[in-house]
Order: structure tokens, then C-alpha cells, then sequence
């Protein structure tokens, strides 16, 4: 039987081998058929991708000979692989296809491979013709509006010259244009022109970045800025970084304005796509601004412009317009005395503004006479190298003629920050409290205002320029201020005592140079990336003295760094800011018993020790934005701080830890009898709150976290009918934050506080939502999530002082602001938002329109618009930004931007499209 089935399965194996060979020697053709049309059909889609590149090369420009025949033959090699294709396909059964085979003139697979060669031959043709054409210098599209034509503010005169130039490059073939000259000659204010005024004559770029290179930039602090001015992700490295940066702006046309660039930076590493040009029909372009002509050479700059001194006619208009011409032109000898200073300014606008300011209220020769020979003889008798003696000596002079000590010591320590740093006018101002700059004042607010007060003196005295801000994308901004580079130099040697300052400049590890630190009294390492420290503490580090260190902004900071501050007891300033403490409180901090002030915001601390009790000296101690919402604090350790004038624990964080860390906090206050003018907490009931109340005015709660408010209808805190119990807190509070509470209704009235920031977020039952005038008036910043019952927020138009509105989760809102009334008039009338700058709607799916109605809504000074998760949304209701101050950056998914409905093309060109 096994013989048999044996004999069976090898006659199976015999005969099966047969038909495989049989069959196999006529399917060979059909499979190379199918193979050599396949790799011809994956060709001919390389070429017409040859095609389609080289077609948006040489978009808008004259198709010269050569090309046109190349087209003609890309046409005739598509319709040929048409025809083998149809003919491959004619038939599918193994059968048909055989005799389909045999019966031809000639085989498909010998076909295909024929034409095959001519294909990947014209592809050749086509790659060099593409090469070809990238080679060729081409010309942007051409500009809506001659420079000349333009409307510009009077104070553009003096620069007028030269932005003219610079907008003809933007319509001329070149790729990067150089823009050179001294510091202080207007090379940053040209800059800003330009970026203010493309988008009237250049409205084909999608994205204008104006970047601030500064001394010893580095790849990673130029991303940052890419990152922050185009609204993209933190990527972990730089390759990374570069990678995102990259893809993001590959197919888009764009502006890059570099300025104060001090050697070559390489932007291909940055992530700037290469070429520069007129790529595929995208415009590159990139201006860079340097004092070296040199420089601008290594950048590959073949177009330079070198940017001169003021004539002295121009030179004195300014000077004079500065001055006050009433005051000079009344006396001849102060007028001969004003032409000399003048003269001293050696045609430079920042000091023929600056100077002229600070002698504005020089009334007598003497004055006068005292300045000039202030200026030719400078006190100034040693500069850092590359650095001007006169220009220190006109900078001294202004310093001089500053109103007051403090106003003087204030704008010094804005050169603590990175060169060209845009600083926050509230975290400078809380600097100023930190150092004790500022006058004493029981009131907080009444510091602030002081605080703010100096900041303007300084800018009315042009020391301080207006800055710009990222989150309204990096626009210029009355929330932040910047210091000249060549002021803040100046600064530097004019500091009294010694000054380490290495800002922003790539730190990886602290200077180890003993001489650096030896009697520095204040030391600022901030914006660097410090992950290394000294391995012991008889480093350069141990016989530091200093008085104030400013660490913030070292996301990695190890923790060695922070075994060597203990031994720096003469500490009374310390900011660790966003440093990347995790969990533990980092302890060597107890060892500074002489310390004031304390900035641990932005990290993420469980708890207070009671070991924080030995700084018995602190005055203010920032915790604010940590990651978690409650922060344990010890019974008794307040009170044992008996100076502490600020405790900000605020946040609007929701990860939660602990259960009432609060009660130890009231209770100290309550038995000490301590003042705290300035106070961030977090309350779960309104029985905390009234307890802080009474405890007013010697308390201030200026910042207050509700959460899980259990039983409670209505916010009693922004009620009048509460003002008995409540009354101490609503006197001072600017900042509430309510989160998953039972509250059905939140309604501001008259007399509610004045508040300038709030946030309501998992508020599900939240139906009614209103703020009176009055209690608007002050309003900044709005943020409403997860409030999934409210269907719209008509009250925010009514909000004069708003600048960002944040409404996320919401999933019943359907409209953002009311729409017309009965007879249609209220559709007719513009709502206006007067200083939104910043909308984000995000995953509000039942929204469809901005404005009920259909009705129309103005916001002139808008500057980012957020939008994700709002499919129903298909319109835009805005009118386009006026007064040429750039356009609206939305953000969005492709699919959502595609399909959105424009009144016209008008409107939309205002919009520019950042598609994540």
C-alpha cells in the first residue's frame, strides 16, 4: 500500500513539473509584460512631476524654445505609454491574454521596455532643463505699490531713502540683500519698516519673519525664534528642529529679516530651505542687517546697501524735533551750543533722538554748555573691543540727565537680559520690586504703577524701544519693551560694581573662569541651556559673592548647579524660573539666609519645607504657573516668614495632588496678624474666601484658584449682594480662576472687582454668563473651556481693554457674538474689538459663525487666529486689517482653510495660513 501511494505522489510530482515548465515557458512573457509596463508607468509619473516643477519655475515668466519642444515631447511619450497601457489591459483571462500575445504585431513587454528608454531619455532633458531654470535668476511677482507711493508716518522720513531700496528688492531677481553701517545708524528701524509695510506691497509672501541674530547667536536660539514667530513645536534637537522648520516652510514664499547679525550663521541648518530665490515658483528672500559689510558678504549677500549718517541738515531736524524747537530757537547762544551737541551725535539717528530728548528740558546756556563738554571729553575710559568711545559718551550723557537714581539704576538691569531680548514690561517691573529699585509702598498696586511709570520715562526718553511679542506674533507690542544693543553696552560698563552677564548666548555649562566671578556682585545666566555644573563645590563657583543671580529659562539645570548656589549665602535675589525642578523642593535654596527674593514659577514643586523658614529675610516669593494646582504648605511655616510681602501660588493648572493645603496658610495669616499685600492662592469653598476677606486690607488676595465649588449656583464672589463678607478680597482681586464646580450662573455686576484676567473651565452646568460694563472696563485676557451648556459670549464685545480670548471644549456654543435684532438693523453695525490680538477657538464643534446674523465684526489690531475642531465654522466675518499692520496669522487644519467661504479676495489676502 506505501509502495503504491508512493508510486502515486511521484507520478503528481512528475506531471506537475511538466505543466509548470509547459505552462511557465508561455507566462513568462505575460509577466514581463506586466513588469516592464509597471516600472514604464512609474516613470511616466516621475516625469509629469518633472513637469509640473519645471512649469512653476517658470510660472509668469517667457517659455523660451527649448522647453516648449521638451513639453511636446513629454506630451507624445505620455500618449505612447497610453496606448501600450490599453493595449496591456485589453484582456485579463490567461487565455485572451496568450493569444492577445501572439497574435500582436509586436509584444507588450518589448514595447514597454522600447519605450521605457525614452521616457527615462526625456527625463534626463527635463532634469537638465530644470537645473537650468533654478540657475536662472528670476523676479517675484510684481509689487501692488511702487515704494515711492506708499503712506508712511512722518518719522519714516529720515529712513525713507533707504526702505525704498529695500522694497525694490523684494520685486528685482536678487535673493538677499545686505544692509550695513554703524550701530545706531537705523538699520533695526528699517527692518521694522519693511516688515510692516510688505504686506501692502508684497502681499505674495506667506510668512515675514524679522529675526534679532545678536552677539554669539547660536543655530538653537535662531530656531527658537522660527519656532516662536511661525507658532510651531519645541522639537528636542536641533536636527529635529531644523527637520520641522524645514517642512513647514518648503512650499511656502517668505521673508526672512535677520538682524544684527555679528558673524555668518549657517540657515541651512537652521532649517531655511536652500536655494534662496525664486524657487517653483516661490519667492525666498532674505535681508540681512549687520555692521560689517564683510558679514553681509559671508551671508551671500551679492546686493549691499550701506546704510550712512544723517547729512547735517537732517541730522539737525532731528536732533531739533527732539530737543524742542520752541526752547532752542528762543536763545541764539543755546542754539549755537544745540547745533555743536548735535554735531557730537556724528549723524546718528538713536543719539540724535536720545540725546535730543534728554536736553529737552535744558533751559540755560550753562545746561547746555555743561552737555557739550560732557560729549568731548567722555568719562568713559575703557570699552569692550569692537565697542565705540563716543557712542558710550552720548550714551553716559543721556544716563546722566535720566530724572532720578532709580530711573538710572532701573535701565541698567534691562542689560541683565539677552542682547536684543524682547522683556516683558510685568516681569521687568517684578525685577525692579525683587532688586528694591522701586520706592516702598504698602499698596501693590500702587509698586506696579510706579514700576510701569519708569518703564514709560524710559521710553519717552528713547532708551527703551517698544518690543515685540510672540504670542501676537512677534508684532510690536505695548506689553514688551527692548534695549538697544548699543545702550545696552553702554549699560554694561556704566553698572556700578561688577556685572557677569552671559544671557542668551548657548550656554551648556557656567563660566569656570574664577576671575569672572571673583567680586561680581550681580550674575545673569538666564535663556541658556546649562545641563553641566561643577562636579564640587571648590569650583570657580564657591568663592562667588554674588548679591543677585538670574537663572531662569535653563529648562535642564542640574541639580550639582544647585548644590553650588547653597554656598553663595550672600544671595538676596535668586530667580529659578522654569528650570526644570521636578517634585522635590530643591532644599540648598534653605541655605541662603539672606535671600529676599525667591522665583521658583514654571516648575513642578509638590510642596513648601519648613526648612524655607530659615530665610527669614524673604520679602517675596514667587511659585506661580507650577504644574501642580496645590502646593502643601506646612502649619506655621508663613508666619515664621515674618517679612514675606508676596506669596503667589496661583495657577490655572488642574492637576491636583492634595486635598486642602490652603487652611494652614489662612490660619497663619489669622494668628501672626501678618500683612501680605500681595497674595495667589487656591480655595476649594467660599468659606476660605470670607475668611481672607477679613483679613483685609492687611491681606491682598490679588490671585485666586476656585475649584470645586460644591453646591454653589451662582459666583459670589463678583456679587454685590456678597460685598459684607466678601467685600476684602473684591477690592484687590485681578485674576480668578474657576474650575469643575456646580455654578449654573456667572454674573458680574457693577460693583464686582476689577478684574483683569479670568479663566472657567469644566463648569458643565454653566448656562448664563454676563459682565456688566463697569466690571468690563478692565478686562485683558478670557479663557472659557469645557463649558459645554453656553452657547455664546456676547458680553466680550463689549470688552474695550481685550486682548486674548481662549474658548476651548465648549461643544454647545454655536456662535461667538450675537447677531442682528429684530428689523435687521444690528447685522447692519460693525462689532468692533479694539485690541484683540489673540483669538483661539478650539473643538467647539457646533460653532458655525463668529457673529450670529451674518453680520460683520471689525478687529483692527488682531494679529493670530487659533481654530481647530470647528468644522461647522465655513466664514470668516472680519473686515481686513487697516493701517498697514500686517496680517493675520491663521491657524488651522488644510481641509478646515480649504473649504472656508470669503466675502472677497481682499479678505482673505489679509489672512495668512500657518496649516498644521
Amino acid at each position: 500500500m506505501e509502495m503504491q501511494l508512493a508510486a502515486v505522489l511521484a507520478t503528481l510530482a512528475l506531471g506537475g513539473a511538466l505543466v509548470v515548465l509547459f505552462f511557465g515557458k508561455w507566462w513568462q512573457p505575460l509577466a514581463d509584460g506586466d513588469k516592464r509596463v509597471k516600472e514604464l508607468d512609474d516613470a511616466v509619473e516621475a516625469l509629469l512631476q518633472l513637469r509640473a516643477d519645471l512649469l512653476k519655475q517658470l510660472d509668469g515668466a517667457p517659455e523660451p524654445e527649448q522647453p516648449r519642444a521638451w513639453l511636446r515631447r513629454v506630451q507624445d511619450a505620455q500618449d505612447e505609454v497610453a496606448s501600450i497601457k490599453a493595449r496591456h489591459d485589453a484582456g485579463q483571462l490567461y487565455v485572451v491574454r496568450l493569444l492577445h500575445y501572439f497574435l500582436t504585431t509586436g509584444p507588450v513587454a518589448g514595447l514597454a521596455e522600447k519605450q521605457l528608454k525614452v521616457v527615462r531619455a526625456i527625463q534626463e532633458q527635463g532634469a537638465a532643463l530644470l537645473e537650468a531654470a533654478l540657475a536662472t535668476p528670476q523676479a517675484p511677482p510684481p509689487l501692488l505699490l511702487q515704494p515711492e507711493e506708499l503712506e508712511l508716518p512722518p518719522e519714516t522720513g529720515s529712513t525713507r531713502a533707504y526702505l525704498n531700496e529695500a522694497l525694490r528688492f523684494l520685486g528685482d531677481c536678487d535673493s538677499a540683500l545686505g544692509v550695513w553701517g554703524a550701530g545706531g545708524v537705523g538699520k533695526t528701524t528699517v527692518l521694522k519698516q519693511v516688515r510692516d509695510v510688505c504686506g501692502r506691497v508684497a502681499p505674495f509672501f506667506d510668512h515675514v519673519l524679522l529675526l534679532a541674530a545678536s552677539r554669539d547667536c547660536t543655530v538653537a536660539n535662531l530656531q527658537k525664534e522660527v519656532v516662536a514667530v511661525l507658532g510651531l513645536r519645541d522639537a528636542p534637537t536641533e536636527q529635529a528642529q531644523a527637520a520641522g522648520i524645514l517642512s513647514f516652510l518648503r512650499d511656502k514664499s517668505f521673508l526672512l529679516l535677520l538682524d544684527s547679525v555679528w558673524e555668518r550663521l549657517d540657515l541651512e541648518r537652521v532649517g531655511i530651505p536652500q536655494p534662496l530665490g525664486v524657487v517653483a515658483g516661490r519667492v525666498r528672500k532674505v535681508v540681512v542687517a549687520s555692521r560689517s559689510e564683510a558679514v553681509c558678504e559671508d551671508m551671500g549677500c551679492r546686493k549691499k546697501m550701506k546704510m550712512e549718517c544723517m547729512n547735517e541738515d537732517d541730522a539737525w531736524s532731528l536732533f531739533e524735533a527732539n530737543a524742542g524747537e520752541e526752547a532752542i530757537s528762543g536763545n541764539a547762544q543755546i542754539s549755537t551750543l544745540a547745533r555743536q551737541v548735535a554735531a557730537e551725535c556724528n549723524g546718528l539717528p538713536l543719539f540724535l533722538a536720545t540725546v535730543g530728548r534728554a536736553l529737552s528740558n535744558k533751559r540755560t546756556a550753562e545746561e547746555w554748555c555743561h552737555a557739550l563738554d560732557k560729549l568731548k571729553k567722555p568719562q568713559l575710559t575703557s570699552t569692550a573691543p569692537g565697542q565705540d568711545k563716543s557712542a558710550h559718551a552720548l550714551v553716559k550723557l543721556c544716563f546722566d540727565n535720566l530724572e532720578s537714581d532709580t530711573v538710572r539704576e532701573c535701565l541698567l538691569t534691562c542689560a541683565l537680559w539677552p542682547e536684543d531680548y524682547n522683556i516683558s514690561k510685568d516681569e521687568l517691573v517684578q525685577c525692579w520690586i525683587g532688586l528694591g529699585l522701586l520706592p516702598k509702598y504698602d499698596d501693590v498696586d500702587e509698586s506696579l504703577r510706579f514700576g510701569h511709570t519708569v518703564v514709560s520715562i524710559l521710553e519717552s526718553a528713547r532708551l527703551l524701544e517698544q518690543g515685540d511679542n510672540h504670542r501676537y506674533n512677534m508684532c510690536p507690542s505695548d506689553t514688551h519693551v527692548r534695549l538697544h544693543d548699543v545702550v545696552r553696552d553702554a549699560a554694561l560698563q556704566l553698572a556700578p560694581g561688577k556685572w557677569l552677564v552671559r544671557a542668551g548666548v548657548g550656554l551648556r555649562e557656567p563660566p569656570r573662569e574664577e576671575a569672572l566671578w571673583r567680586d561680581a556682585e550681580r550674575v545673569s545666566l538666564m535663556h541658556n541651556a546649562i545641563e553641566e555644573a561643577p562636579a564640587k563645590a571648590g569650583s570657580a563657583l564657591s568663592d562667588a559673592r554674588p548679591v543677585s543671580l538670574m537663572l531662569q529659562c535653563n529648562r535642564a539645570l542640574p541639580r550639582r548647579m544647585l548644590q553650588a548656589i547653597q554656598h553663595l549665602t550672600s544671595l538676596t535675589y535668586l530667580d529659578l524660573e522654569d528650570t526644570g525642578i521636578l517634585d522635590a523642593f530643591p532644599m540648598e535654596v534653605c541655605c541662603l539666609v539672606n535671600l529676599e527674593f525667591l522665583n521658583l514659577s514654571r516648575n513642578r514643586i509638590l510642596s513648601l519645607p519648613m526648612e524655607l523658614s530659615n530665610l527669614s529675610q524673604l520679602k517675596y516669593l514667587h511659585l506661580r504657573d507650577n504644574y501642580y494646582i496645590q502646593i502643601t504648605v506646612p502649619p506655621g511655616l508663613i508666619s515664621r516668614l515674618a517679612k514675606l510681602q508676596v506669596l503667589d501660588l496661583f495657577t490655572a493648572s488642574i492637576v491636583s495632588v492634595a486635598d486642602d493645603y490652603v487652611a494652614p496658610v489662612i490660619d497663619d495669616l489669622e494668628s501672626s496678624g501678618a500683612r501680605m499685600p500681595w497674595l495667589g492662592i487656591w480655595m476649594d469653598n467660599t468659606g476660605d474666601a470670607q475668611r481672607l476677606a477679613r483679613l483685609a486690607p492687611g491681606v491682598c488676595a490679588r490671585s485666586i484658584h476656585l475649584r470645586k465649588l460644591e453646591g454653589a449656583r451662582t459666583l459670589e464672589l463678583l456679587s454685590a449682594q456678597h460685598a459684607a463678607e466678601l467685600g476684602g478680597v473684591q477690592e484687590g482681586l485681578r485674576e480668578l480662576a474657576v474650575y469643575s464646580s456646580d455654578i449654573e450662573e456667572i454674573v458680574a455686576d457693577a460693583h464686582a472687582p476689577r478684574l483683569e484676567v479670568v479663566k472657567f473651565g469644566f463648569l458643565a452646568r454653566l448656562r448664563v454668563m454676563e459682565w456688566s460694563h463697569g466690571a468690563a472696563s478692565s478686562l485683558r485676557e478670557v479663557a472659557i473651556g469645557a463649558c459645554h451648556a453656553l452657547t455664546h459670549m456676547t458680553w466680550v464685545q463689549h470688552l474695550p481693554c481685550l486682548e486674548s480670548l481662549n474658548l476651548s471644549g465648549c461643544n454647545g456654543m454655536t456662535r461667538l457674538v450675537g447677531g442682528a435684532a429684530e428689523g435687521g438693523s444690528e447685522a447692519e453695525e460693525v462689532v468692533t474689538f479694539p485690541r484683540l490680538r489673540l483669538l483661539t477657538l478650539l473643538g467647539l464643534p457646533r460653532l458655525e459663525d463668529i457673529r450670529g446674523g451674518g453680520g460683520e465684526c471689525a478687529f483692527p489690531e488682531l494679529r493670530r487666529l487659533q481654530v481647530r475642531g470647528c468644522s461647522r465654522l465655513r466664514r470668516i466675518p472680519m473686515r481686513p486689517v487697516t493701517g498697514g499692520q500686517g496680517r493675520v496669522r491663521v491657524e488651522g487644519d488644510k481641509h478646515w482653510w480649504n473649504g472656508l467661504q470669503w466675502a472677497s479676495d481682499d479678505v482673505k489676502a489679509c489672512f495668512v495660513p500657518v496649516l498644521l
